[in-house]
């Protein structure tokens, strides 16, 4: 199921590759720099097979545990358990939709031989996991998505800088649609989703703030082509301001996960879908999505 709002065009091919990675491994260093902007991709998690980052096929995942280094180390790259592959798919929607995020970048080495035993590490010259013999905890699988991401950008050869530029461009094409239709404003958006989220969610939507996702970019909301397909069929493709309400600082301290997501049609204001994701009482497993008629 669809955990935002739209896709970020630019980072959908990114988000892709990272579901493949994150239960094969990973084949080049990490960025340095954190991961700032994410988006929408429908994880397609691979169970069935491994694939190594050029490409090579190592046969089913349930055959991928092999020796690195053998000659001159003992450590064994196991495989992902069935929990661990479950938990996974779950914790890159959590990441995806920043709720949830490791404490820290996972521990690096240059071979085999730096690895500590019994803890989690990425082994830079051969792009694998050293997995520790037991089950991976939710933060030591955040720090494998955390990485395969940041491995993602890498790989696509571009800059935190250029995939902004690209953002503004893109943007800039859409606002002047909008404005040739005489479309609404992003302020005038933003009032129309909270009249909709005050009859959604009664007195609740008094507490809500916006989140804000591109506010490295100056924009509140993002403005996209709403396409995908839980948009009724008659309104898909048409442009709108997605945005998110949640309870800020609140959810952050895990004390109240609420939230409520909303597409605005940007040509004549109507809302072209509201929902709100229940998750359960830990922030990260999703329980269930409501949708609401408007």
């Amino acid at each position: 199921m669809r955990q935002m709002g739209k896709k970020f065009f630019a980072f959908e091919a990114v988000l892709v590759a990272v579901s493949i990675l994150a239960l094969t491994g990973c084949g080049k260093t990490p960025l340095d720099s954190p991961h700032t902007e994410t988006g929408e991709a429908q994880y397609d998690m691979v169970e069935e097979q491994a694939v190594s980052n050029d490409g090579q096929e190592h046969g089913n995942e349930e055959d991928a545990v092999q020796n690195s280094d053998a000659e001159s180390s003992m450590i064994v790259i196991r495989a992902y358990s069935d929990s661990e592959k479950e938990r996974m798919a779950e914790l890159q929607e959590s990441y995806q939709n920043e709720t949830a995020k490791p404490e820290k970048m996972i521990q690096e080495a240059d071979s085999a031989e730096g690895v500590t035993e019994g803890t989690l590490c990425y082994i830079t010259s051969t792009g694998q996991f050293y997995l520790p013999d037991r089950e991976l905890t939710d933060e030591e699988l955040l720090e494998i998505i955390d990485c395969n991401f940041r491995i993602a950008l890498n790989s696509n050869h571009k800059t935190q800088e250029e995939w902004d530029a690209e953002d503004r461009a893109e943007r800039a094409e859409l606002e002047a649609k909008v404005k040739a239709a005489g479309g609404i404003t992003e302020d005038e958006a933003i009032e129309a989703a909270r009249k909709a989220m005050a009859e959604d969610l009664g007195d609740k939507a008094k507490e809500m703030q916006l989140r804000m996702w591109n506010d490295h970019l100056g924009w509140k909301t993002d403005l996209c082509v709403a396409d995908w397909s839980e948009i009724k069929e008659e309104d898909r493709g048409a442009i709108g301001y997605y945005m998110q309400f949640d309870l800020g600082d609140s959810a952050e301290d895990g004390t109240d996960w609420t939230n409520w997501h909303c597409t605005v049609n940007a040509a004549d204001g109507s809302i072209l879908e509201a929902y709100q994701i229940e998750l359960a009482s830990d922030g990260i497993h999703t329980d269930n999505t409501i949708y609401y008629e408007h």
